[in-house]
C-alpha cells in the first residue's frame, strides 16, 4: 500500500535527530493513474472531483512519458484507489472513464524533501508524541517562535526547517524570557539564519523599518491599528503617548491627521523618526522620547514660561531631527521655536501599553487648564489586559474608574484579541471626564497624590 507522509510506520519516527538530513526524505507512492487525452484534462478533473490525488506541492496532472508529449496526460487518482479495475470508484464514474477514453495504468511517484510541509518534516524528525511547533509570527524576514522547554534540544533543527519551507524568511528567533522591562522588548536568540534583525514590514498602507531586537512589534495588532485610525476624522490631532515605532502615528499622518508621538524607548523614537521620514509625513508628526506622563504635562503646559520665554516644545519635528528634506516644508516646526501644542489641541489620546497603561490614566487628573484649553476634552483609547472571563469589559472600565477616582460616563471597552488562556487584551475608550479633567485645587491635589507611578514604556 502507498506510504503516507508522517505516519508512525515511517522509520524516521523512531530516530529523532538534532541535525537535518534532507536525503532521508524520499518515499515512493505506487498509484493508479488515468491516461487521458490532454484536451480533456479539465473535464476529467471536474468529473472525478474528490477522487483525485491531493498532496501539497504535487500536481495531480502529470506528463505522460510513454506517449507523444502533447496528446495525453496522466491524472493521478486518490491513494485509496488501488486496482486497475477502479472498483472503488462509483459505477457512474467508471462508465464515464471508459466512455471518455480514460485508460487506468500503474504509476510511481517519488516524493522528496521539497514536497513535505514544515509540519510533516518536523513530525517525522521530532520524538513521537512531541507537539510540532510550526506556528510563528512573521515580522519582515524574521520568524518569531515561542518554543517550549521540550523543544530546545531541537531548536536549530526547527529553525532550519522553517527557513527551508518559507523562502521569505531569513532569520528565526526564539523568545528566551518573558517581557519584563519598561521597553517591552523581550530577550531572544537567533536559532537559525541571519543574525541581522533589521527588517521592514508593511501595514495599513505604511512601511515600517525596525530592529526586532530593539523595539516592540506585534503583527497581530494590525486590525486594531486600522480600527483606531479609521475613527479619526479629518483635521483631528492625536496625542500618542506610547507610540512605539509608529503603527498608529504613521498611518494617521498618511490619512492627513497630525500627531504628537512619544515613546520612552530611545530606539523606538529613533525608528519612529525613520518611519515618519520613510513615509513622507514629517510635517504632520512631532516625535518625542520621554516618559509618558512628562510628555503629556509638557504638551499641556502654558505656552509661555514664567520668564516670558517660549516653553520647550513637546518633541521635535521628525524632519528636523533627521535633517530630511521635509524640514523645509513646514515653517511651523522650526527647531526650538514651535509652541508646545504646535498642531493645536488634540482630539484623541492613545495609550498603547496594555501591561500598565491603566496606571497612566492618573496623568489626566487636573491636566487641562480651563483658561487655555478651549477645545472639547479629548477621547482616550487605553489598552489593557483582563483575566476576568465573565465580564472583561466591565472589569477594565471599573479599573479605569478606580485610577481616575470617578465614574466615566459613556465608557466603552472593545476586545482586541486573546493573548493567552483566560487573558484578553482590550481597549477602553472614553472622553476625559469633566469631573477630574480641569486644573485646580481638587484636580491638582488628586494628580499630586497619584503622581509617582511607573514610566511610560513602549507601545506596539
Amino acid at each position: 500500500a502507498p506510504q503516507a507522509l508522517g505516519t508512525p510506520r515511517d522509520a524516521l519516527r523512531a530516530r529523532p535527530m538534532t541535525a537535518l538530513d534532507r536525503a532521508l526524505f524520499s518515499i515512493s507512492l505506487q498509484l493508479i493513474a488515468l491516461r487521458i487525452p490532454a484536451r480533456k484534462c479539465n473535464a476529467f478533473m471536474q468529473a472525478l472531483q474528490g477522487h483525485v490525488l491531493q498532496r501539497p506541492k504535487l500536481k495531480p496532472i502529470q506528463p505522460d512519458g510513454e506517449q507523444a508529449p502533447c496528446t495525453t496526460r496522466l491524472l493521478l487518482l486518490d491513494e485509496g484507489i488501488d486496482d486497475l479495475q477502479l472498483t472503488k470508484l462509483p459505477d457512474e464514474l467508471r462508465d464515464y472513464v471508459a466512455a471518455e477514453g480514460g485508460e487506468p495504468v500503474r504509476h510511481s511517484v517519488t516524493i522528496g524533501y521539497d514536497k513535505f510541509s514544515a509540519e510533516q518534516v518536523l513530525r517525522r524528525l521530532l520524538p513521537e508524541g512531541m507537539e510540532v511547533p510550526s506556528a510563528f509570527e512573521q515580522v519582515g524576514h524574521v520568524a518569531h517562535m515561542n518554543l517550549r522547554e521540550e523543544h530546545l534540544p531541537y531548536k536549530a533543527l526547527i529553525g532550519e526547517v522553517l527557513l527551508d519551507k518559507n523562502p521569505r524568511l531569513r532569520s528565526v528567533v526564539n523568545k528566551v524570557e518573558s517581557i519584563s522591562n519598561e521597553f517591552r522588548v523581550f530577550p531572544m536568540e537567533v536559532i537559525a539564519g541571519d543574525e541581522d534583525l533589521e527588517t521592514t514590514v508593511r501595514e495599513n498602507g505604511a512601511t515600517f523599518a525596525l530592529d526586532y531586537r530593539e523595539v516592540y512589534w506585534n503583527s497581530r495588532l494590525e486590525r486594531e491599528h486600522r480600527r483606531i485610525v479609521e475613527l479619526l476624522r479629518p483635521g483631528e490631532v492625536v496625542c500618542d503617548m506610547m507610540a512605539g515605532i509608529g503603527p498608529f502615528a504613521v498611518p494617521a499622518a498618511l490619512k492627513g491627521n497630525r500627531v504628537y508621538a512619544n515613546d520612552l524607548n530611545p530606539q523606538s523614537a529613533k525608528w519612529l523618526r525613520t518611519n515618519v521620514l520613510r513615509n513622507k509625513v514629517g510635517p504632520r508628526v512631532r516625535v518625542s522620547n520621554s516618559d509618558a506622563r512628562a510628555f503629556l504635562r509638557q504638551l499641556l503646559a502654558p505656552p509661555q514660561g514664567a520668564t516670558g520665554e517660549p516653553a520647550a516644545a513637546a518633541g521635535e519635528p521628525a524632519a528636523e531631527a533627521a535633517g530630511g528634506a521635509e524640514a523645509a516644508t513646514s515653517a511651523a516646526e522650526g527647531a526650538g521655536e514651535a509652541p508646545t501644542l504646535a498642531f493645536g489641541p488634540f482630539s484623541h489620546i492613545l495609550m498603547n501599553l496594555p501591561a500598565s497603561a491603566l496606571e497612566f490614566l492618573d496623568a489626566l487628573v487636573g491636566a487641562f487648564d480651563a483658561e487655555t484649553w478651549h477645545a472639547p476634552l479629548p477621547r482616550v483609547h487605553c489598552y489593557c489586559f483582563s483575566k476576568e472571563t465573565a465580564a472583561p469589559e466591565a472589569d477594565v472600565i471599573r479599573r479605569a474608574e478606580e485610577v481616575l477616582g470617578c465614574t466615566i460616563p459613556g465608557a466603552e471597552a472593545t476586545v482586541v484579541r486573546d493573548v493567552a488562556p483566560n487573558k484578553l487584551m482590550l481597549c477602553v475608550s472614553f472622553v476625559v471626564p469633566e469631573a477630574v479633567a480641569w486644573r485646580g485645587e481638587g484636580g491638582a491635589a488628586a494628580a499630586s497624590v497619584r503622581d509617582g507611578g511607573g514610566e511610560g514604556g513602549e507601545g506596539g
